[in-house]
């Protein structure tokens, strides 16, 4: 018999409820499901068909990279993953409850899939980040998608713990970048977003 919990996001106009299996992954047939990745390259390798097209037909395409903002401040102080982090700059399997740290990057998930276009792609990149592809958008249209994600993810979310549930409050910092300025091949386009996240924490 497998153990769950259930996390709850608390928003001004409406309440999402998340279920974590543990024993397996969340059913794909689900509107709000996240795949996750691990990395940058697989990252890449993802959106390797739509820069393809992009390239080939001359369409517009974006990146928006999201971290939480203390993974992304880590990031900023040290080049290297220290003890704790993984190599996306996230918390590493040793730190805090993971069940919980799971089932907030769930809701978080959820919550972003629901305020982007269906056409888009939304990615777990690691534990604590996130990536966005935004198809037929430059620029312009990302910085506008950008406004509105800043504002829709940094309000509270309540995750349950057993019988109670513990509001909880995680803010994300995200960067952008457009194709094909900010580079031609998906690893290095979602490298250019970082770079912008660091720059826009100063």
């Amino acid at each position: 018999m497998s153990s769950s919990s259930t996390a709850t996001v608390a928003s001004a106009d409406t309440v999402e409820e998340v279920r974590v299996e543990h024993a397996k992954p969340p059913r794909q047939t689900s509107a709000l499901w996240v795949p996750r990745v691990d990395s940058l390259a697989e990252f890449g390798l993802m959106i390797s068909r739509q820069l393809t097209q992009c390239r080939r037909y001359g369409g517009q395409l974006s990146v928006l990279w999201l971290e939480t903002e203390s993974a992304a401040r880590s990031a900023v102080a040290a080049s290297e993953p220290g003890p704790g982090q993984d190599a996306e700059g996230g918390p590493g399997p040793g730190s805090g409850d993971v069940e919980v740290h799971a089932a907030l990057m769930m809701a978080v998930g959820r919550r972003l899939r629901s305020r982007v276009r269906g056409t888009d792609m939304v990615l777990q990149v690691g534990e604590a980040s996130f990536a966005v592809l935004l198809l037929d958008a430059g620029g312009r249209e990302a910085q506008l998608v950008h406004q509105r994600l800043a504002s829709a993810l940094n309000s509270p979310y309540g995750v349950a713990q057993g019988v109670e549930t513990r509001t909880m409050q995680v803010r994300f910092q995200i960067g952008l970048a457009a194709f094909p300025e900010g580079g031609s091949r998906g690893a290095d386009l979602a490298e250019s977003a970082r770079q912008d996240l660091r720059r826009r924490l100063g």
